[in-house]
C-alpha cells in the first residue's frame, strides 16, 4: 500500500509542475485528459464526419447553413506520451483502429505546399491499419487481415482504391510504431495509399478514440448491403454529363464517337498503363475530330455524383471540365481483371473549338499572292494557241498558277473567317514552294521563246 501511495504522490508532484499557474481545465488539455479544438487542413477528406465545403466540391455551404464547430474544427485529445515511473507509464493515451488522428510531418508539408495550402497545418485521418495488421485494397473495399472491413464512417461504399503507395490487390503488413491511415472521403483523400505513406507514431499529435466519436455517428451509413456492390458497374455517362452541365455556363454535348474513343483508350490503359496508344489515336479511330482535345482519367468505381465531386475537388481537373473551350464530351468506365485484380478505369474525352488567330502580315502576304496571280494568269492565257510558244509548257504553267491561285483564295478566306487550316490545306501549303519554283522555271523558259 505504501509503495502505491508513494507512486501516486510522485505522479501528482511531477504533473503539478507544468500546470502551475494554469487552471485544471487547461492543464488537463495539455495532458490529453480533455479534448480541445484542433485546426486542420482538408476536413473534406473526412466527410461525412467533418465539413466538406462547396468550394472544394462538397455539398455543404456554410453561408446557407450553420456548421457545427466539431465538424469544421474537430475536438481532439492531445497525445501525451505520459510519465514513466518505476516501469509504469501514467497518462499515456494509446492508439487503436478507427481513431481519428491529427499529425504533421515532412510529407504533409510537401503535399500542402503543392496544393498551395498552409504547409504548417496538420492532416486529419483515420487509423485503419495498426502495427502487425495486413491491409489490402480490392474492388473498392478494404480487407484487414483477409477480412472485408465494415466501414460505416466512410462517405460512400466501395470507394477505397489503391494509389501510388499501395496499389489495388497488393497487401502491406504494418511495421512496429507505424500506422496506415485513410480519409473517410476516400475518393478525394490524400493518405497512406499515396505519397503520404505510413505515418510514424511519434508524428501523431492529437487523437479522438473511435469509442468517443458518438457525436458523429448520426452522420454515418448502414453497411449491411455494401458487399452486394462487389463487381457491379456504377457510372452513368448520361447522369455524369447532366451533373457537370449544372456546374458549367456552356453546356457539353454527349458524343457517341467520344464515348467510343474513351472506351478504346481505357482498354489499352488497363492492358498497359504506359501504352503508346494515345488519346489522339483513339479519337481519330473513333471518327471524331476537333481543334481542342482533352482527357481525364480516374481509377476506381465512381457513381456519376462521386466522379463530379472528385473532379471538382482537384483544381486542375475542375478547370478542365468547366472550361468554356470544350463543347463535346464522351466518358466510359472500362472493367477488367488485371492479373487477377478487379480493376476499373474511367476515361473522359473532351472536344472543343476556338477561333484561329493569324498574324496580320501573313494574311496580307496571301492576299498579295492571290492578287498577283489574278493579274498574271490572264496574260498567260492569251498565249494559248500561239504557234511560237511551247503549248505543253504553257499548259503546265497555267495548271500550276491556277492551283496556287485556288490555294491562296482558300487560305485568305479561312484566315479572314478565323477558321483553322485543314490538314489538306497545310499539306498544299508545303507543296506550294515547289509549285512556285517550277512556275518560275517554266515562265523563264517560255519567255525565251
Amino acid at each position: 500500500m505504501r509503495k502505491s501511495q508513494l507512486i501516486i504522490h510522485l505522479v501528482l508532484v511531477i504533473i503539478s509542475v507544468p500546470i502551475i499557474g494554469m487552471t485544471w481545465i487547461e492543464g488537463s488539455k495539455v495532458l490529453g485528459l480533455k479534448p480541445l479544438p484542433v485546426p486542420v487542413v482538408g476536413t473534406g477528406s473526412m466527410y461525412p464526419s467533418l465539413f466538406w465545403s462547396v468550394d472544394e466540391g462538397g455539398s455543404e455551404d456554410e453561408s446557407k447553413a450553420v456548421i457545427e464547430e466539431h465538424r469544421s474544427t474537430p475536438h481532439l485529445y492531445r497525445r501525451y506520451e505520459g510519465i514513466t515511473i518505476l516501469g509504469r507509464t501514467y497518462f499515456r493515451r494509446s492508439l487503436d483502429f478507427g481513431d481519428m488522428v491529427a499529425f504533421k510531418n515532412a510529407k504533409t508539408r510537401e503535399i500542402l505546399q503543392a496544393e498551395d495550402k498552409d504547409a504548417s497545418a496538420g492532416f486529419i485521418k483515420r487509423i485503419i491499419g495498426m502495427p502487425g495488421d495486413t491491409i489490402e485494397l480490392r474492388d473498392g473495399f478494404v480487407y484487414k487481415n483477409d477480412s472485408l472491413l465494415a466501414e460505416p464512417y466512410i462517405a460512400s461504399p466501395r470507394s477505397s482504391y489503391g494509389g501510388t503507395g499501395l496499389k489495388d490487390c497488393e497487401s502491406i503488413t504494418i511495421p512496429p510504431r507505424k500506422y496506415f491511415v485513410l480519409g473517410d472521403n476516400r475518393k478525394v483523400s490524400s493518405d497512406s495509399r499515396f505519397k503520404l505513406g505510413l505515418i510514424d507514431e511519434s508524428e501523431i499529435e492529437f487523437v479522438l478514440p473511435y469509442n468517443e466519436q458518438g457525436i458523429y455517428r448520426s452522420l454515418w451509413r448502414d453497411t449491411s448491403q455494401d458487399d452486394s456492390l462487389l463487381g457491379q458497374p456504377t457510372l452513368s455517362s448520361e447522369e455524369f454529363v447532366k451533373l457537370v452541365n449544372i456546374k458549367r455556363d456552356k453546356q457539353l454535348s454527349l458524343k457517341p464517337s467520344l464515348n467510343k474513343s474513351s472506351t478504346l483508350r481505357g482498354q489499352h490503359l488497363l492492358t498497359n498503363k504506359n501504352t503508346d496508344y494515345s488519346m489522339e489515336q483513339s479519337i481519330a479511330q473513333a471518327g471524331y475530330s476537333n481543334i481542342i482535345l482533352g482527357e481525364f482519367i480516374s481509377y476506381g468505381h465512381f457513381s456519376a455524383q462521386e466522379l463530379v465531386k472528385n473532379l471538382l475537388y482537384h483544381k486542375a481537373n475542375a478547370k478542365q471540365i468547366l472550361s468554356k473551350d470544350y463543347t463535346d464530351i464522351g466518358i466510359s468506365a472500362v472493367n477488367q481483371d488485371v492479373a487477377g485484380c478487379p480493376t476499373q478505369i474511367i476515361v473522359g474525352h473532351l472536344g472543343g473549338y476556338i477561333p484561329a488567330s493569324y498574324d496580320q502580315s501573313t494574311l496580307e502576304n496571301w492576299r498579295k499572292l492571290h492578287g498577283n496571280l489574278q493579274e498574271i494568269i490572264p496574260s498567260w492565257e492569251k498565249a494559248i494557241d500561239y504557234n511560237n510558244i511551247d503549248q505543253a509548257k504553257l499548259s503546265q504553267l497555267l495548271e500550276i498558277l491556277r492551283r496556287r491561285r485556288s490555294l491562296a483564295q482558300e487560305i485568305v478566306a479561312s484566315m479572314e473567317n478565323k477558321a483553322w487550316l485543314s490538314n489538306s490545306q497545310e499539306q498544299r501549303i508545303k507543296s506550294d514552294n515547289a509549285d512556285a519554283a517550277k512556275a518560275e522555271e517554266l515562265a523563264k523558259e517560255l519567255n525565251k521563246e
